[in-house]
């Protein structure tokens, strides 16, 4: 009787042992036909068991997958109210691939510390010789003429990843630039200070001429067939929000920019993430008239072809041609949900300040946020861009992804 209640006992210890482990188990399916790499995976906070999350100092949330590897991943403040709504790591997939990562809590001591693999950086002086980092900065009318004139590394915030950098220019021209790369590292908080970043080097280079467009993704408000920019001239402020080893985010807030007489408030949230050939942007409008709409902009300096591609719920406006700085191919694209498409247009002629864009125009309200992604695919980064049929299929299967997000279980 004692050797049965032994064994009753034993098996119950297992049970209640195995119990925590199980139930600290997520799924993740690729429901597509399709490899994806670098695959971005959200797994809401609903997902994970409460006592899990009541992790103290000296404790914190650690990921794993099915080969007890531990993952990088990071945890998501998505509506900005100081509490994570998600945790974000990226994987791979092959077709149709289901996976199962594990949670658990470690001490501080133990867990495994990952390297950035994305990055803001802006770097402000009076001089290149005394440049510091700032994670916020305000502007007010054009700091390129004020009397105490600062020097602004890269001309204003940038933000990478292992793939791909941009840059703001942190002036009224409120252009965004975009730096082709050649290594994963993270190398645009060096550069800038020094020397040209023009010319092709080890990292990559700029390889886009702005002029008076709108650029790679640059916001502006279009209002009875004419385009404004949005130039933060009555005060602009910069703010880094996150940096991690899967996403860094920062906003910028334009003060009473004045459209046609109205003024209008404007935050421009941008994020970039781990692996992807893209960067996110997160806009809001308030001030608004009805006949006034978002636009977001795509440089047409040099020869190329404009497509536009609808993939399930989602709309591409893309580019390309031989229109990098370096001579050769370069893509453009930007990506909305197709509710959120107005119409598009190519401007050659300036209008107000712009010209030169292929543009996006999004059904816009007040205070009702704004989502798009701006994609720059150059052959130097990845040789399957040397072709418009490698970069339109990056567009096409990029769609397809938003379309059919990674399933959690």
């Amino acid at each position: 009787m004692k050797v049965y209640n032994l064994i009753f006992l034993i098996l119950l210890f297992l049970v209640l042992g195995c119990e925590p482990i199980s139930k600290n188990v997520i799924t993740i399916t690729n429901t597509l036909n399709l490899e994806r790499i670098d695959e971005l995976v959200r797994i809401p906070i609903q997902k994970i068991n409460t006592h899990i999350l009541d992790v103290g100092k000296k404790s914190i949330l650690t990921i794993y997958d099915e080969n007890n590897t531990s993952i990088p991943f990071q945890l998501e403040d998505e509506n900005g109210d100081g509490q994570w709504d998600q945790l974000i790591f990226t994987t791979d997939f092959v077709p149709n691939e289901v996976k199962k990562i594990r949670y658990t809590v470690l001490e501080n001591s133990k867990a495994s510390i990952f390297p950035n693999a994305t990055d803001i950086h802006f770097g402000v002086g009076d001089s290149n010789s005394t440049i510091s980092e700032v994670n916020e900065y305000k502007r007010i009318n054009d700091p390129r003429t004020a009397s105490q004139k600062k020097f602004f590394q890269m001309e204003g915030p940038t933000w990478e990843n292992d793939k791909v950098g941009f840059r703001m220019y942190f002036d009224p021209r409120n252009g965004i630039d975009i730096f082709g790369k050649t290594t994963p590292d993270l190398v645009l908080s060096h550069i800038g200070i020094n020397g040209d970043y023009h010319s092709k080097e080890d990292w990559g280079m700029d390889i886009l001429k702005v002029g008076n467009s709108l650029g790679a993704g640059s916001i502006a408000i279009k209002t009875k067939d004419s385009l404004y920019r949005i130039t933060g001239k009555n005060g602009a402020t910069f703010k880094i929000l996150e940096q991690g080893p899967i996403k860094s985010s920062f906003e910028m807030k334009y003060i009473n920019d004045t459209i046609q007489g109205v003024p209008i408030q404007a935050k421009h949230k941008i994020s970039i993430y781990k692996g992807q050939w893209y960067y996110k942007s997160d806009i809001s409008l308030s001030g608004i008239t009805p006949d006034m709409n978002l636009v977001a902009g795509i440089v047409n300096l040099k020869p190329n072809t404009l497509h536009s591609t609808t993939v399930n719920n989602y709309f591409s406006l893309n580019s390309y041609g031989k229109q990098s700085e370096n001579g050769d191919h370069l893509g453009m694209a930007l990506l909305l949900n197709k509710k959120l498409y107005n119409t598009h247009k190519t401007i050659t002629t300036q209008e107000t300040g712009i010209t030169n864009t292929h543009y996006v125009s999004f059904n816009s309200e007040n205070d009702i946020p704004i989502s798009f992604y701006f994609l720059a695919a150059w052959e130097a980064s990845n040789s399957k861009f040397g072709t418009a049929k490698g970069f339109t299929k990056e567009v096409a299967q990029t769609l397809e992804k938003f379309s059919h997000p990674i399933i959690i279980e």
